[in-house]
């Protein structure tokens, strides 16, 4: 069985796919704006789709393949993102994790003014 990483970073504007054997040497990097079209915007249904049709097709016809799947960031289309790469993906995903980097702790309360 072999092992590999799949790192999705999402950012403000773009989502950036990394995947990485169990060394951790890179073996596909894409990006989002390398399918992006001058003038129409990136972020749809459609270009979400075809992302992740045309870089991770070749994936699912492996057998003996298992993928650990990393998110980071945040991104207005990321549960679509994430809907459809576990639609594409279910028969080879091995574990999903979610690392979203927001403070958990709540607002700072305003200092009591002393008289």
């Amino acid at each position: 069985m072999k092992l590999y990483f799949l790192l999705i970073l999402f950012t403000q504007n773009n989502i950036f796919l990394t995947l990485t054997n169990f060394k951790g040497e890179v073996l596909v990097w894409k990006s989002l704006g390398n399918l992006k079209i001058k003038g129409l915007k990136k972020l749809t249904n459609t270009f979400i789709k075809n992302f992740i049709f045309v870089n991770l097709n070749e994936l699912i016809f492996h057998k003996d393949l298992k993928i650990h799947i990393k998110l980071k960031g945040y991104n207005k289309s990321k549960k679509i993102f994430t809907r459809f790469l576990l639609l594409f993906l279910k028969e080879v995903i091995f574990s999903f994790t979610d690392n979203l980097n927001e403070p958990m702790n709540g607002c700072k309360l305003k200092k009591k003014r002393r008289l």
